[in-house]
């Protein structure tokens, strides 16, 4: 049996319930049994578990205090992950985009996503398609 993949979901305290809530449903309906699914709350618990875990994936919302920062610093330490940003609402999204690109970003999502394509990139990003 193939090990499951890592999946690490950066949030913030206040999406906490919420975010487990949703990730857990999202990604055990579109691809079941596929991921193991690690939630760090903050940058300090993010960089902690991307230090101990190297997880293969990882989804960063750009709601973060300093979400570029925290980008940088994760290539750094883990610099094969695939990371997938999500964009809230921003004032220029592909100035934004553009900026995640160069430091590292695998891709860029607006929400709300289409979890068939987030399914499908993250099997591309992992060489799975």
């Amino acid at each position: 049996m193939k090990a499951r993949i890592k999946l690490l979901s950066i949030g913030n305290k206040k999406l906490k319930s919420e975010h487990v809530k949703n990730w857990n449903n999202l990604i055990e309906r579109y691809a079941p049994d596929m991921y193991d699914i690690i939630y760090a709350i903050g940058e300090e618990e993010a960089i902690k578990q991307v230090v101990q875990l190297r997880p293969e994936i990882i989804m960063l919302p750009d709601k973060m205090k300093d979400t570029l920062g925290l980008l940088i610093k994760i290539k750094r330490i883990h610099p094969t992950a695939a990371v997938f940003i999500t964009l809230g609402m921003v004032e220029d999204e592909q100035e934004a985009i553009d900026e995640f690109k160069a430091h590292g970003a695998y891709k860029c999502y607006t929400v709300p996503l289409v979890m068939d394509t987030l399914i499908h990139d993250m099997y591309v990003a992992l060489n799975m398609e």
